[in-house]
C-alpha cells in the first residue's frame, strides 16, 4: 500500500506483495486538494485499510474524523497522520455495535468538524474458521452489518434534517458473491452491505 502528497510518501508496507511486471504507484490517483473543504467520516479508521483511506483523504484535503472502540489507537493514529498531511484529524471513541455510541459519535464528528460529505464504514473483520463451529464461535460478532447499518442510519437522518448529500464507501469482498471456504460469517456480513448499499 502506497500513499503519497507530492514527492512524499505518507504510507508504504514493504511486507506487500510486489506486483512482478508493473512497478506499484507510489502516489494517490487524484489531484491535489480534490477533498479541499471536505468532511469525511471513517470508521475503523485507527488501523488498516481504514488508516490508509484517511491517509489518503487527508493528504487531499479533507477534515477527517476516525472513530473505533480504542480510543488510545484512534489518538495514536490521528496524531501520526496529522503530522504528515499537516491537516487535523479529529478522534471519536465509537462502538459501531451500539446505536447510542453512533448517534453520539455521528453528533461529535458533525461539531468538531462538520456534516460528514464522505462516510467511510471501514470497519473489516475477515475471520477464518469452519462453518460448522459459527454458532459456537460468537457468529454475531462477527456479522458486521448491523453495525453498517446504524452508521448509515444516523448519517443519513442528520442529511436529510439539513438536505445534504454524501457519498458513502463500505468495505465488502470478491467472495460475498462467489463464496469461499471458512469465510461464511464474513461472506454474509459483506453480501448483507452490498443489499444494504443497493
Amino acid at each position: 500500500q502506497f500513499f503519497s502528497r507530492g514527492p512524499n510518501v505518507l504510507h508504504q508496507d514493504s511486507s506487500a506483495p510486489q506486483a512482478a511486471f508493473f512497478s506499484p504507484l507510489q502516489k494517490v490517483m487524484l489531484p491535489p486538494n480534490t477533498f479541499q473543504g471536505k468532511v469525511a467520516f471513517i470508521t475503523g479508521g485507527g488501523t488498516g485499510l481504514g488508516k490508509g483511506m484517511t491517509t489518503a483523504l487527508s493528504s487531499l484535503g479533507a477534515k477527517c474524523v476516525i472513530a473505533s472502540r480504542k480510543l488510545d489507537v484512534l489518538k495514536g493514529t490521528a496524531d501520526e497522520i496529522s503530522c504528515k498531511t499537516g491537516n487535523k484529524v479529529h478522534a471519536i471513541q465509537c462502538d459501531v455495535r451500539d446505536p447510542v455510541s453512533v448517534k453520539n459519535a455521528v453528533a461529535e464528528a458533525i461539531q468538531v468538524a462538520g456534516h460528514p460529505d464522505v462516510s467511510l464504514l471501514g470497519k473489516v473483520k475477515n475471520s477464518f474458521l469452519i462453518t460448522e463451529n459459527t454458532l459456537n464461535n460468537r457468529y454475531a460478532e462477527k456479522f458486521d452489518l448491523q453495525g453498517c447499518l446504524v452508521c448509515v442510519v444516523w448519517v443519513v437522518f442528520k442529511m436529510f434534517l439539513h438536505l445534504l448529500g454524501a457519498a458513502f464507501l463500505a468495505i465488502t469482498t470478491i467472495y460475498a458473491e462467489s463464496g469461499s471456504g471458512f469465510v461464511m460469517p464474513s461472506a454474509s456480513a459483506k453480501a448483507g452491505v452490498e443489499a444494504m448499499s443497493k
